[in-house]
């Protein structure tokens, strides 16, 4: 068992695609997490079954946000989705590139949104537990002696999570929505360097019970850091996001609405055996800057794999 590859294939699998507040359009959020691809971004893993357990928590204020056709002003929103992930990468290879398929399912969210003064004047405050928006996720990875790896992959989101209408602790997003990526990883053994990127392109269709259509919005997610020997990556990782089209709908009530998003933070991937079986760890945390019409807060990611 190749443990770099694992460890790689960890931080790529941290909590992909759960619904939460940090980048652009209604509840100032889309279906695409920004900083979700980091360590690994280009690497498809081994032939095998891998079960991922992920935790994520945002925090973050925004002046004005619309959701569930409400306006919302001085905002601050708090979201906690635990995510439970499966992916399979089998023998066989396609256009020798080792295919994975991977089911994320935002199994437990907790949201908390206060407003200190709504559309109504009034100060409000709600919380509630829900499911987010389940994806599925197909990606065709190829790799070289040289420690370059890349990957091609598609993400489809589906509108499963809870939503209501009005001011609510929504956890899902009620709509489809398509990413279409490309990742790399770069390694060089000496002096145990590791780069990786992933650049995407998000559409989201209209959310039908607020006549809302969020924007396209492109993404950039990288990270580099030191390999040791003994299974850790050390490094910095960070994302921006940028939308590139305008709200739509007569929900958009803030009209156009485009808005943009950065992050930076720490970023560490360990791999180790526990009983002979792979496992594979992750931590991040990012502090967003240079947020426009969005909730600007700071994100925390945390995910273990295990390998069948």
């Amino acid at each position: 068992m190749n443990t770099r590859k694992l460890t790689s294939s960890g931080a790529l699998f941290v909590a992909l695609l759960a619904s939460t507040p940090a980048l652009a359009g209604e509840s100032g959020s889309g279906l695409y997490v920004p900083g979700t691809s980091a360590f690994g971004a280009g690497v498809t893993p081994p032939p095998g079954l891998y079960v991922t357990q992920a935790f994520m928590h945002y925090d973050g204020y925004a002046a004005a946000s619309v959701d569930g056709g409400t306006i919302d002003l001085n905002a601050r929103k708090t979201a906690s989705p635990f995510i439970a992930n499966l992916t399979w990468v089998p023998e066989q290879e396609i256009l020798n590139a080792r295919l994975g398929l991977t089911v994320s399912v935002p199994y437990a969210s907790y949201t908390r949104l206060r407003a200190g003064s709504n559309a109504l004047g009034q100060n409000v405050e709600t919380s509630g537990w829900g499911m987010g928006d389940i994806s599925l996720k197909g990606q065709l990875g190829w790799s070289n002696e040289n420690g370059f790896s890349h990957t091609l992959s598609t993400t489809l989101w589906l509108p499963t999570g809870r939503y209501d209408t009005g001011f609510a602790p929504n956890a899902g997003k009620n709509h489809l929505g398509v990413n279409v990526s490309w990742g790399f990883t770069k390694i060089w053994k000496d002096p145990g360097i590791e780069l990786s990127a992933s650049f995407g392109v998000t559409g989201e269709f209209k959310n039908s019970a607020s006549d809302y259509r969020n924007g396209v919005g492109l993404n950039l997610d990288a990270a580099i850091g030191k390999v040791f020997d003994n299974g850790l990556t050390l490094g910095v990782a960070g994302f921006a996001y940028k939308q590139v089209s305008d709200d739509t709908g007569s929900g958009a009530s803030l009209g156009a609405f485009k808005g943009q998003d950065f992050g930076i933070g720490p970023a560490l991937s360990y791999s180790t055996a526990i009983n002979g079986r792979p496992y594979s760890f992750a931590l991040r945390h990012y502090w967003e800057f240079g947020v426009e019409n969005r909730f600007d807060g700071h994100l925390t990611m945390a995910s273990i794999t295990a390998r069948f």
